[in-house]
């Protein structure tokens, strides 16, 4: 395990620009529209802040779910690496193991890169509690995303990937309300957004970001998404004889 996670973390440093674009676009974000628009009130324009800021850190962590963790696996794939695992001694929960510390080391970074923007750049304050609480509830909910990059490393060539990761992600973040409120957006559209799992994994953060409370309705549906998705994934791999 050691040995695996040691290579995770070489591949990672090797990759570094990868990760700067993953940040640095989301950042990009938060900055010019944090920026641009005044409601015209303080109160109301630090929530604003505070909120986009949280949503826009999600929106950069499901980017390395959706990108970077099914890309890892297609290339072990077609390197014969999961070939090698399936006739070896190594535990294939160690090799996944070592792929979600990979994705959990770029979440850190990009949760801590994106708070102190938001913090010394654009004047979010909030409790050492509250920092801390929505810091780990954004790591706790990206599971979910994660279950999805498993789905997406399944499909048989990086072209399909490609285009079904970008639908997913920008999908996930319109209808999620990581962009824009989705009280903008018709009813019908409004109803739809409420059963997607990028809304409820911004609902969770924001509600304890708000009165420090656990969102437990949203908090269920994300871990109900989780566990279809693995379960899916997991039919799959046994069909196909994968580790």
């Amino acid at each position: 395990m050691k040995a695996l996670v040691k290579i995770e973390t070489l591949k990672q440093l090797r990759s570094i620009w990868i990760f700067a674009m993953g940040v640095g676009i989301p950042l990009l974000f938060f900055l010019i529209f944090s920026s641009t628009i005044d409601l015209g009130d303080s109160k109301l324009q630090a929530v604003f802040v505070r909120n986009y800021m949280l949503t826009m850190t999600s929106f950069s962590m499901s980017s390395f779910a959706l990108f970077t963790f099914p890309m890892m696996i297609h290339e072990d794939r077609k390197n014969y690496w999961i070939d090698f695992l399936n006739n070896s001694p190594i535990s294939s929960s160690h090799y996944y193991l070592s792929k979600i510390y990979r994705v959990f080391l770029t979440y850190l970074v990009s949760i801590l890169l994106v708070f102190s923007v938001g913090a010394l750049v654009r004047g979010v304050s909030m409790s050492p509690w509250e920092w801390g609480g929505a810091a780990f509830l954004l790591v706790l909910t990206s599971i979910v995303y994660l279950a999805i990059g498993l789905l997406l490393g399944l499909l048989p060539s990086e072209q399909s990937m490609s285009v079904v990761g970008n639908l997913c992600f920008f999908l996930l973040a319109i209808l999620g309300g990581s962009w824009m409120p989705i009280s903008v957006f018709p009813t019908w559209v409004q109803r739809i957004c409420e059963f997607t799992p990028g809304y409820h994994v911004n609902q969770v953060v924001l509600s304890f970001a708000e009165d420090s409370q656990l969102n437990w309705q949203s908090l269920i549906f994300v871990a109900i998404y989780t566990f279809i998705f693995l379960a899916i994934v997991q039919y799959s791999r046994q069909k196909k004889g994968e580790c």
